[in-house]
């Protein structure tokens, strides 16, 4: 049929794609700052779970338990399986309109129990992308997961209480200018971000998705709003 027929020939783009992302993972962590690129910097808090059925693979963290952390972990692993089964049913509403593969990574920021981590943060990545039958260019959506020391998700101005929307848009204009990267015409902000994650080097970073402040082609814009 001609469903089954586009399923193969998405099937067999989107493996090819799931390749690159997976060995280009150095690569796409090295264009947002502060998140870990070589299993050296990584704190072995996490493990990554790999799944895969159908249209969907997941290769998402998940927190590791020891003897005094179960409460913390489960709260941590609680939110991050929240975001899997919003993503995976996001897909499936896809599906149902036309064949969409979906495929899920992450990333590791700040993590509470490294020695310099004062403030307890722990903070992750996690990078959706999809590619739908008949679009050229696949979707990639990141968002951040950022937990106090009770395994909480917090907001930002817990960490950065007198950052206001100028100092944001200030910035935003500063990154964009520093990368060469193009501003849509409508980019300034009007609110603060609530998308963001904090970085191994302490940094805070806003997300902003393809579209939201540059042209689709630039792809998920991250800029640094402050220091924990």
């Amino acid at each position: 049929t001609r469903r089954s027929s586009d399923l193969k020939q998405l099937g067999a783009a989107m493996l090819a794609a799931l390749l690159i992302s997976l060995s280009g993972e150095v690569a796409e962590a090295s264009l947002w700052p502060g998140l870990a690129s070589k299993v050296s910097e990584k704190s072995g808090a996490f493990r990554t779970d790999d799944f895969h059925q159908g249209s969907i693979t997941l290769r998402s963290p998940y927190l590791v338990t020891h003897l005094n952390n179960a409460d913390f972990a489960g709260r941590v692993n609680a939110a991050i399986a929240r975001e899997k089964d919003r993503f995976t049913d996001e897909l499936a509403a896809e599906n149902q309109v036309k064949p969409t593969e979906g495929w899920m990574i992450w990333h590791e920021g700040l993590i509470g129990n490294f020695i310099s981590n004062n403030e307890g943060i722990t903070s992750i990545v996690l990078v959706e992308q999809k590619l739908s039958a008949g679009d050229e260019h696949g979707k990639t959506f990141a968002k951040g997961l950022n937990f106090n020391g009770a395994g909480d998700l917090f907001d930002l101005p817990q960490v950065l209480p007198r950052l206001t929307v100028a100092d944001v848009n200030a910035c935003i204009e500063l990154t964009a200018k520093k990368k060469g990267i193009t501003l849509l015409p409508n980019h300034e902000v009007t609110e603060l971000p609530t998308n963001f994650y904090v970085g191994k080097n302490r940094v805070v970073y806003a997300l902003y998705q393809q579209d939201d402040l540059t042209p689709f082609s630039e792809g998920v814009f991250s800029v640094p709003i402050g220091k924990v």
